[in-house]
């Protein structure tokens, strides 16, 4: 079928199904969910049901998500150029600083929003203030999946995904006639904005008050002059003061709207000013910043180390833990350890946790080698907003840095020696034969293990003897073995002569614990002891 969209086909039969639904089970609108005040003023009302502005905004409230007040001092950025439409991708968007010939009534101040889990239903508040109220009002606010922002050059960060969510507010008769548009963004096949839009709700007298009932989006503005509770000057009036229709707040059931399916996982925010009513209408002023509706967090640490089998690197364990903090569902939840080595792909370690459901949470661990110690480490973690779509959400951990590895190198050596006679080139002579074994520490090994006896002439290095043991594992031992002419001068009494020397044990330490060295002496008599 030409131009068929599953996804909004079976939002079109979600509609009729939830239609049948509403008619039996009473629906309470957006604003008498006792969630938050839509009343028309940003101030927290203790005597009514539900967070405001006031106290949202300074990090009270019970809200899954919030973007705070978002402020535009001095107007500082405004859309420009005939791309910056909504019916455009965001790469057609420019913007550039304020120079003079932005309408003061299209002047945003601050914006605002702030979303709520109702009994597993997505309720997102959003709202506005500008800078003078002479005339109506034109705003929209967008839900993005992606996160948006401004480029220095003049173009923004970020793109749509089907999904994205617009909301079209327009104040009409000094702000008592509302009208709402709410639409999404489906890239092509839509009913709006040359087919990139797809209309899922339009409503008429759509101002949030007592005698609306039932409704899944309304919005309201101030019908008197009400308290800022953050810094605010109009153009004309008290500062600190929303003068009458300069105040916009609305409430939006996305769940509801989106007939039941899963409602899409919004990463950012933006409030707009348009120049007219029609979707196609160039937009004027902008504030965006971030709105992790849906969000993704990750932990990492690194409780154990150890050498490696052959003691050339170290071992490093490591755990963490996955949540989703956000509202909806995520999907082909990946997190990549980097090894301890950042930037260097060819280690990372991977782990598929598959599906996570909002508030869960999922372990991972494993190990990794290095030749660093200590060594730090990392881990990021990716996850869709839909089974095989693409990455919508990312997190990377803080460092953590695993525990050094500490090992001290030793080495022993022991010597035993005696005295005999020898012939050597037909001459009877005084021989002295020793041996003994060089044994390392149990704490790591050794290479480049040495043996020098110094033939009885500690002072002359010339005639030392050097015994190349090689390599000792942990708590090994090796032997060593030779002799020597002595040239010590008898005494008088040659029967009570005896010969001395020392042999000296060297090696470096694995691990890059150093070098280690130790010593033995034994004295041998010409003439052993009588018994």
């Amino acid at each position: 079928m030409r131009g068929w969209n599953c996804r909004r086909w079976v939002r079109v039969a979600g509609l009729v199904v939830g239609a049948l639904t509403l008619m039996l089970v009473p629906v309470l609108a957006v604003h008498d969910l006792g969630l938050f005040e839509l009343e028309g003023d940003a101030l927290n009302d203790a005597a009514v049901a539900g967070d405001d502005w006031s106290n949202v905004n300074s990090g009270g409230g019970s809200s899954q998500a919030r973007t705070g007040t978002l402020p535009d001092p001095g107007n500082a950025t405004i859309f420009t150029g005939g791309g910056s439409k909504d019916g455009n991708d965001i790469s057609s968007w420019k913007h550039k600083d304020d120079s003079g010939g932005l309408p003061d009534k299209d002047n945003i101040t601050n914006a605002y929003a702030a979303a709520y889990n109702q009994n597993g239903e997505l309720i997102i508040y959003f709202g506005a203030d500008r800078f003078a109220n002479d005339g109506d009002a034109q705003l929209g606010f967008w839900f993005f999946q992606d996160n948006v922002s401004v480029n220095a050059n003049g173009s923004f960060q970020g793109v749509h995904r089907v999904g994205d969510t617009l909301v079209l507010a327009n104040f009409s008769n000094g702000g008592s006639q509302v009208t709402i548009q709410v639409l999404e963004w489906v890239g092509s096949g839509g009913n709006e904005g040359g087919g990139t839009l797809q209309i899922l709700l339009s409503a008429q007298n759509a101002q949030c008050s007592p005698t609306l009932s039932g409704e899944n989006v309304c919005a309201v503005s101030n019908a008197t002059p009400t308290a800022a509770p953050w810094p605010y000057t109009p153009k004309q009036g008290v500062s600190g003061t929303f003068p009458q229709f300069s105040f916009f707040e609305g409430g939006i059931n996305i769940t509801r709207v989106f007939a039941g399916q899963t409602p899409p996982c919004f990463s950012s925010f933006l409030a707009e000013t348009r120049s007219s009513t029609s979707v196609n209408a160039v937009l004027k002023d902008f504030v965006v910043g971030a709105f992790p509706v849906c969000g993704i967090n990750i932990t990492a640490s690194c409780p154990s180390s150890r050498p490696n089998e052959s003691e050339t690197g170290f071992l490093y364990d490591f755990s963490g833990v996955v949540t989703n903090t956000g509202f909806g569902t995520l999907y082909d939840v990946t997190v990549v350890d980097d090894a301890g080595t950042p930037g260097v792909p060819g280690d990372d370690i991977t782990f598929d946790l598959g599906t996570l459901a909002a508030g869960a949470s999922a372990n991972y661990s494993g190990s990794f080698e290095s030749t660093l110690n200590p060594a730090t480490h990392s881990a990021s973690v990716t996850a869709s907003f839909s089974p095989g779509g693409p990455v919508g959400i990312t997190d990377t951990s803080d460092p953590s840095t695993c525990p050094p590895v500490s090992r001290t190198p030793a080495i022993t050596v022991d010597k035993v020696c005696e005295v005999h006679l020898a012939v050597i080139d037909g001459r009877v002579v005084v021989q002295v034969d020793f041996n003994g074994q060089v044994c390392s520490g149990d704490q790591v090994g050794l290479d480049n293990v040495t043996v020098t006896d110094d033939s009885g002439t500690p002072d002359d290095p010339s005639d030392d003897e050097v015994f190349t043991i090689g390599s000792l594992e942990k708590s090994e031992c090796k032997p060593y073995a030779g002799s020597y002419l002595p040239t010590t001068t008898f005494t008088s009494v040659p029967s009570e002569a005896s010969f001395s020397d020392t042999v000296t044990a060297r090696a470096v330490g694995r691990l890059g614990t150093g070098p280690v060295e130790n010593s033995r002496s034994a004295t041998c008599p010409i003439c052993p002891p009588s018994q």
